[in-house]
C-alpha cells in the first residue's frame, strides 16, 4: 500500500501537466459546488469527452479533485449566504449562516477548509488500509438484520440534524420518506401519487427540492432586507479555529445525538440476538 501511495505521489508531482490538471480541478471544482444548482457532477459530465486522450490515473485524478473540492465549494455559499451549493452542503448552512450574522463568517469558511482537509485525509487513508478487511468482513457477517440498522441510523442521523427537537426531526424525516414516494416504483413501475401529471413519474428531484427551500427563499429574504435597507452584506474572510476550540467542540454533542447511538446501539444488539435465537430454532427442527 505504501509502495503504491509513494509512486502514485510522485506520479503527481513529477509531471508539470498532472500538476496543472490537479490545479485546473481544484478551482473548477470549487467554483461549480459554490453555484447552487450547478454541481461538481455538471463540470465532470462536461469535461468526461477531454478525458479520452488523458492516461487513467490523470482522469480518475481529475475526478476525484473535482469531487472533493465540489463538496467543500458547496460550504461557502451556505455560510455567507445560506444557499448550499450542493445537497450535501445543506447542515453546512444550519450553523454556517448563523455565525456570518454574528460577523464570525472568517472563522466559519476557516472550519469548514479545515475540517474538509482533515476528513478527506482521514477518510482517505483509512480507505487504503480497511477497504479490504471491511469488504471481506461484511460479505461474511451483514445480514438483513444490519442492512436494516444502517438504514435506521441514516434515519436517526437525519433527524437529529434537521429539528431543534427530536419529534420535528422525525416529522421531517417523515415527510421527506412522503415525498420520496411521488414517481414510478422502481420495483413494479407502478405511479404512485403523481394525480395524473405524467411530470412527476420520475419523482421530484433532489437538487430542485434543495434550491426551492434554500436558495429561492433565502433570495426573497435578502431582497426584502435590501429594499427596507436592513442588508448587510457579508465580510468575505478566513481565520482557522485553533486547537483548543477544535478539542472545545470535541465534547459538544447534543443530548438528542447520545440518546440516538443509545438506541441504534440496542436496536443493533437486539437484531442480532433474534437473529441467533432463529438461527438456533432452524438447528432445533
Amino acid at each position: 500500500m505504501l509502495e503504491n501511495f509513494l509512486a502514485g505521489t510522485g506520479a503527481l508531482f513529477g509531471d508539470p501537466f498532472t500538476i496543472a490538471i490537479f490545479v485546473f480541478g481544484v478551482v473548477g471544482g470549487m467554483l461549480f459546488g459554490a453555484i447552487p444548482g450547478v454541481s461538481m457532477l455538471t463540470l465532470a459530465a462536461i469535461l468526461l469527452p477531454f478525458t479520452a486522450d488523458l492516461e487513467p490515473a490523470q482522469g480518475v485524478m481529475l475526478f476525484a479533485v473535482i469531487y472533493c473540492t465540489g463538496t467543500y465549494g458547496g460550504a461557502i455559499t451556505a455560510i455567507l449566504f445560506n444557499i448550499p451549493g450542493a445537497p450535501e452542503n445543506a447542515p453546512t448552512a444550519f450553523d454556517g449562516y448563523p455565525m456570518t450574522r454574528k460577523g464570525q463568517s472568517g472563522k466559519a469558511v476557516g472550519a469548514a477548509v479545515l475540517c474538509s482537509a482533515i476528513g478527506g485525509v482521514a477518510s482517505a487513508l483509512v480507505m487504503m488500509a480497511a477497504t479490504e478487511p471491511l469488504a471481506n468482513w461484511a460479505i461474511r457477517n451483514i445480514g438483513p438484520p444490519e442492512i436494516f440498522a444502517l438504514v435506521f441510523f441514516g434515519l436517526a442521523v437525519a433527524s437529529s440534524v434537521g429539528g431543534r427537537t427530536i419529534w420535528k426531526g422525525w416529522m421531517s424525516v417523515l415527510l421527506g420518506l412522503l415525498i420520496a414516494t411521488i414517481g414510478q416504483d422502481p420495483v413494479g413501475g407502478i405511479n404512485r401519487y403523481n394525480f395524473g401529471f405524467t411530470d412527476l413519474a420520475a419523482g421530484i428531484a433532489f437538487v430542485p427540492a434543495i434550491l426551492g427551500f434554500f436558495a429561492v427563499s433565502e433570495i426573497f429574504v435578502q431582497a426584502e432586507k435590501k429594499a427596507t435597507g436592513q442588508f448587510d452584506a457579508p465580510k468575505v474572510g478566513m481565520s482557522f479555529p485553533t486547537v483548543l476550540e477544535l478539542w472545545m467542540h470535541k465534547f459538544a454533542v447534543p443530548s438528542r445525538h447520545r440518546r440516538h447511538a443509545r438506541g441504534l446501539h440496542g436496536l443493533w444488539r437486539g437484531g442480532a440476538l433474534v437473529e441467533e435465537q432463529g438461527r438456533v430454532r432452524q438447528g432445533q427442527a
